[in-house]
């Protein structure tokens, strides 16, 4: 389902005719959709306004220098007094699909209903949301598995709020769509269960689609499981709608009613590929040496307005030279993804620019084309764009051969993106040709405060780490894998 995709407003929902609150001016506004974006964050539908700004209510916000927000503690205060058997973390084994030459995309199993019913899911750390094909859905796939309402003794129709969803890109997750796909879906609230014993009967709003394009269709996961920074979200209803905006994300509704679990997920990808998990509400050391991880924290304003998890990068090297990305130009859409610009060409006077960590993209995507440039001219020459969507690549033996270690410094920490990943397969179409594992965004990716570009790091980097993410403090760390 994930792939190519737009830092601020890669997935936009339409509300079936609605305004959306303006939450920069308190405001509504018709949402802007473009046909030349690329759709893919189901985050961006609750803020798909051109500044990226996002409603954070005070009380949901992290303190500055980290902490638990008053939110999360109230509620889970309560849970502790309610609790009678503790449970831990839970692992969640992940399964792979390749699409092309190298696993970039991995999925697990959760249950939603009473009694359960499975369902496989992307968990996904650049969305908010959790997204089901209805038991009603005759284009979904014939191979996913569909919600049954009427077979779930705990299901509830409400919020009963219609939302489009658009994504950028069909299955498989690494070639953009010249369309965006589109699900059809209904906020709606039933049980959440993960694991075999543990977080079960956890109540959750969640979006049941009833429409899949056939790019959503063919993709191996049954639907998408969003991991998102903070623990409140808004649906987009107008000012006047009675029903309330706000609701718990899943992965933040487990922790308020799990007492022994932390704010805190890791992924670890064995580098046999054996062994995959995810872990919740902690991490499992057994996977990774713990000395060795390097903390980064995170842009806590950009990941507040983004509802991501968003962090400064300082520098991008190849053959242990930093690329110059200084002194480009890029001339920009009259609305660009994150920022209304001028008319006249935006000047780079260095390198700091800010990425999305995004365990549900399949590559990675540079701010635009320039950058996409810069990076692939200091690799070699011979890489160049496949189409007019931000795909680049070259012959087959060619990209093999000039494929190379890039690394990215984030913080005070270096993570590389390995060069045996650096090549995804042979590009539809092209024969002979294949696809190297960062594009670029066709509207310039800025963000709100700075206007400083942003990128998304997606598997191909994060797959050769064990990462752990922890909300309470705000940051995310990479440890060798074992």
């Amino acid at each position: 389902m994930k792939g190519l995709l737009c830092w601020a407003t890669a997935c936009a929902v339409v509300c079936h005719g609605a305004v959306l609150l303006n939450p920069l001016t308190s405001d509504t506004r018709p949402v802007p959709v473009s046909p030349q974006q690329h759709f893919d964050h189901p985050a961006a539908l609750l803020n798909p306004l051109s500044g990226g700004r996002r409603p954070v209510p005070p009380h949901s916000r992290l303190p500055r220098g980290g902490g638990e927000p008053d939110s999360h503690r109230g509620v889970k205060s309560r849970c502790r007094e309610k609790a009678s058997h503790p449970l831990g973390p839970v692992n969640i084994p992940l399964s792979s699909w390749r699409p092309g030459s190298v696993d970039l995309q991995w999925s697990g199993e959760i249950s939603v209903g009473t009694p359960p019913q499975k369902f496989n899911v992307v968990f996904d750390t650049g969305s908010s949301v959790l997204i089901l094909p209805r038991s009603n859905c005759t284009t979904c796939g014939a191979q996913h598995n569909l919600f049954n309402p009427s077979s779930s003794t705990s299901f509830s129709p409400l919020p009963n709020l219609s939302a489009d969803m658009q994504f950028g890109n069909s299955g498989g997750g690494t070639v953009p769509s010249p369309n965006p796909q589109i699900a059809n879906c209904t906020a709606v609230t039933d049980t959440l269960s993960i694991g075999t014993t543990a977080a079960r009967g956890v109540q959750q709003q969640f979006l049941l689609c009833d429409h899949y394009s056939e790019g959503l269709a063919t993709q191996q996961a049954d639907g998408l499981f969003g991991l998102s920074f903070l623990p409140v979200e808004y649906w987009p209803v107008p000012p006047s709608a009675s029903v309330p905006a706000n609701f718990s994300t899943a992965f933040w509704n487990l922790v308020n009613s799990n007492p022994a679990w932390s704010p805190t997920f890791s992924f670890s990808f064995s580098p046999d590929g054996e062994k995959n998990q995810l872990t919740l509400g902690g991490t499992d050391t057994s996977l990774y040496d713990p000395p060795t991880v390097q903390t980064v924290p995170l842009d806590k304003e950009l990941s507040e307005m983004r509802n991501g998890w968003v962090v400064n990068l300082i520098h991008v090297s190849v053959h242990g030279r930093s690329v110059e990305f200084t002194n480009s130009t890029n001339p920009l859409p009259p609305r660009s993804l994150f920022h209304q610009f001028p008319d006249e060409e935006e000047q780079e006077k260095d390198i700091d620019h800010v990425a999305l960590l995004d365990t549900g993209s399949a590559i990675s995507v540079a701010p635009d084309n320039r950058t996409a440039g810069a990076l692939y001219a200091a690799i070699s020459p011979l890489i160049q764009p496949l189409d007019d969507l931000g795909s680049w690549g070259a012959p087959c033996e060619v990209l093999d051969r000039v494929a190379t270690d890039v690394t990215f410094t984030i913080g005070d920490a270096e993570i590389v993106l390995d060069r045996k990943y650096f090549n995804v397969g042979e590009f539809p179409g092209q024969p002979g040709v294949c696809q190297a594992v960062i594009s670029h965004s066709v509207q310039a990716a800025r963000e709100p405060l700075r206007q400083r570009p942003a990128w998304i790091i997606g598997n191909a980097v994060l797959r050769g780490y064990s990462s752990v993410w922890d909300g309470k403090e705000g940051t995310v760390g990479f440890g060798e894998l074992v």
